[in-house]
């Protein structure tokens, strides 16, 4: 792998294993891209010493989003690149993908109430994983993927300790787990790899990492049975 395409994947595992059950090679591509966009936008804190670059970097996207959604010449990074030949492909709303980087700018804030980060899971990272449903499947009810896309998002920021920890307990997590659940029995099958890392966002809230083989058992698990 090129030091671009590091790039344009996400770091997660789980993420990149999920993804390999999306058969089409381009595809796989389009939706990794747009899924590292969203690590990127998650992850921003914990690469700036200070909320200040924080800010700069969320608005070195907007302004690279923009130049994407008015066909400008778009300021380059391997993703931005990315991003734009993905939606010269697809048919993805790229003002969803700007409003989405605007929601995570309260992560600068500190650690967050859940209040503010139910406002990233669903308006930040649910709303991207939205645009990756389009170019899994266009026709698709994508409407059951918030409530997995927002529990396995919550699990990551409780991971990276941006959550106050007094709002983000045991119960917090089960109620999470059952709307997760509930909701990933409507998932069409076509979209089901954007929400298999719901399937062991349960055990990340507990603090808990599965072996190599039991994550990727759990994982093809989830996507034969559309259960978490």
């Amino acid at each position: 792998m090129t030091e671009d395409e590091t790039e344009t994947v996400p770091r997660d595992e789980v993420v990149r294993l999920a993804a390999q059950f999306i058969e089409d090679a381009q595809t796989r591509a389009d939706v990794l891209a747009l899924l590292a966009f969203a690590e990127v936008l998650r992850d921003v804190p914990a690469r700036v010493s200070e909320p200040l670059l924080g800010d700069i970097r969320y608005t070195w996207w907007i302004e690279a989003l923009e130049e994407i959604r008015d066909r400008r010449k778009v300021r380059y990074h391997p993703l931005s690149a990315a991003l734009e030949a993905v939606a010269g492909r697809h048919a993805i709303d790229i003002q969803a993908l700007i409003d989405a980087t605007e929601a995570h700018r309260v992560q600068l804030d500190g650690r967050m109430p859940l209040r503010d980060a139910l406002g990233v899971a669903d308006k930040g990272q649910a709303a991207v994983i939205a645009q990756a449903a389009k170019v899994l499947s266009p026709e698709a009810d994508a409407s059951a993927l918030l409530a997995p896309a927002r529990f396995q998002a919550l699990a990551a920021l409780k991971v990276a300790g941006r959550l106050k920890i007094a709002e983000a307990g045991m119960d917090e997590g089960r109620h999470l787990f059952r709307e997760a659940r509930q909701e990933m029995k409507r998932v069409p099958p076509a979209l089901l790899p954007l929400v298999l890392p719901a399937a062991v966002a349960g055990d990340l809230w507990q603090g808990r990492m599965r072996g190599a083989l039991s994550l990727r058992l759990k994982l093809l698990w989830a996507f034969i049975t559309g259960r978490i």
